[in-house]
């Protein structure tokens, strides 16, 4: 693995103490590591993870606290910015939309995990059918998942392109990135690719209307069964 997991837990505990993300989101981040992680084939031969955190202004950061982690800006636009830390490890943090309208119950004035993004820079083949298992995972594992590019058409967002993603949608506030090819920043313009929204987020008064005893927890409907 290139990633050096001992950084996960030195970064964990800096975001803790700053309030920036809720225990669950802060157990996400942490599962990554632990045995069982549905995408460790894909963790394996990644380049780089990256947290990309949502907060309310991005200029009210501890940017001292960041730089006394030796976090270095890789990448600053307004609104946006991405700090690079030793062992491979990248937190983005931004206050602009990067996401699709999606019905949720998260504020747009508090910091959250908008997603985890495990990013495959090598493009050669034998990284690409580990990254191309991504869809056959998902299904085994009753998650969503979304592809963005085709490997001809490249992805753009938050200023940079890269080949082609996959989004994974493990439940309703677990997003995963995986972005495979190497990195290009674009100056311009911010990007039309989204990330898109998660399907398992229902509108608040669908949740809220649970009258018929306890609700079961979703599953992705990846197959239809039809009968004649």
């Amino acid at each position: 693995m290139k990633v050096d997991t001992q950084t996960f837990d030195l970064l964990s505990d800096m975001i803790e103490q700053e309030n920036l993300l809720n225990d669950d989101e802060l157990s996400i981040i942490k599962g990554l590591t632990r045995p069982g992680f549905a995408f460790a084939a894909q963790l394996a031969i990644a380049d780089s993870i990256h947290y990309h955190i949502h907060v309310p202004d991005i200029e009210k950061l501890p940017y001292a606290l960041l730089e006394d982690k030796d976090g270095v800006i890789e990448n600053k636009k307004e609104g946006y910015i991405k700090y690079g830390f030793p062992g491979c490890l990248k937190i983005i943090f931004s206050h602009i939309p990067v996401a699709q309208k999606e019905q949720s119950a998260k504020c747009f004035e508090q910091s959250y995990l908008d997603h985890i993004g495990i990013d495959i820079r090598s493009d050669n083949k034998e990284a690409y059918i580990v990254f191309q298992q991504i869809p056959l995972i998902s299904a085994q594992q009753d998650y969503f998942f979304k592809r963005q590019g085709d490997g001809v058409e490249v992805v753009k967002c938050c200023h940079m392109q890269v080949k082609e993603k996959y989004w994974v949608y493990a439940a309703k506030n677990i997003n995963y990135e995986f972005a495979f090819g190497p990195l290009v920043i674009h100056e311009q313009g911010f990007g039309i690719d989204l990330r898109p929204a998660n399907p398992f987020n229902k509108p608040v008064i669908e949740e809220s209307q649970a009258c018929c005893g306890e609700t079961k927890p979703a599953k992705a409907k990846i197959f239809v069964v039809q009968h004649v």
